[in-house]
């Protein structure tokens, strides 16, 4: 699975640089983020609502940084999943 590459969005969330994207797939809206230094580092796929907000992002940063996300390794995407105001997790496929 590629991370797309065209229609990035950029945010410095402490004091580090990630690329993110908002897609729609198969009907569901999934938050896509990266950090931008990392080249083919494992990257983020969140699982929205039908309302999205730019808030979201960094919640979903701090979320999966906290839970083993490591962007600087070539792994399988950290899936997350949001629910009542928080993240929580997915297993990977």
């Amino acid at each position: 699975m590629l991370f797309p590459s065209r229609g990035l969005k950029a945010i410095n969330h402490r004091d580090t640089h990630y690329r993110w994207i908002v897609r729609n797939r198969a009907g569901k809206n999934e938050l896509w983020i990266e950090m931008t230094a990392s080249a083919a580092g494992q990257f983020v796929i969140a699982e929205l609502p039908r309302v999205v907000n730019h808030e979201m992002v960094p919640k979903a940063i701090d979320y999966a940084r906290a839970n083993g996300w490591d962007p600087l390794k070539r792994l399988p995407p950290f899936r997350c999943k949001y629910v009542k105001g928080s993240f929580v997790g997915l297993p990977s496929e």
